[in-house]
């Protein structure tokens, strides 16, 4: 019987780790998948999670959550250090962004794009987002292999891009 793939969530203090780890969980399409999460690679260095084929599908938590000015050039550099790990382990992720059901969905998306095998029943639609059925659909910004970048800037672009088509739809 082949183990049920796994899911790692990495992010610096105060990016919301534990607290999607602990949304996903009680998502109904993550049922077939190990969910984890942690603050470094060593947080997750559970022998479960390095026996998934291919290793673990890592979705690093991005820094769009609400810190207070006093922590927040520390956990950039705790980004910035897990970043670096990622990179020197060969380990591709990416990177979520959104608040409460939006990062949900946004995770979601991820594991679906990146591990196609964590949710085998597909037909069911519980990957779909959440969204208004008569809302018109914006094209996407560029199809961009962004989990191999790593590039602060293009990052932040790329955010900036998609919470301003956000509000502009509003």
């Amino acid at each position: 019987m082949t183990s049920p793939p796994s899911v790692v969530l990495l992010g610096a203090p105060g990016t919301g780790a534990q607290a999607l780890c602990a949304a996903l969980e009680r998502h109904p399409a993550t049922t077939s998948v190990r969910l984890a999460w942690g603050h470094t690679l060593d947080d997750t260095a559970d022998p479960a999670l390095a026996n998934d084929a291919g290793g673990p599908t890592v979705l690093l938590m991005g820094l769009d959550q609400p810190c207070p000015d006093s922590d927040r050039l520390a956990q950039e550099a705790a980004d910035a250090e897990l970043r670096s790990a990622l990179a020197r382990a060969g380990v591709s992720y990416r990177v979520v962004y959104g608040q409460g059901a939006q990062r949900i969905t946004s995770a979601l998306n991820a594991i679906k794009n990146i591990a196609p095998r964590a949710y085998l029943s597909s037909g069911s639609g519980h990957f779909e987002p959440d969204t208004d059925p008569s809302a018109t659909r914006t094209a996407r910004l560029r199809a961009w292999n962004c989990e191999k970048c790593s590039d602060p800037e293009c990052e932040h672009r790329l955010f900036t891009a998609l919470t301003g088509r956000d509000s502009q739809r509003g």
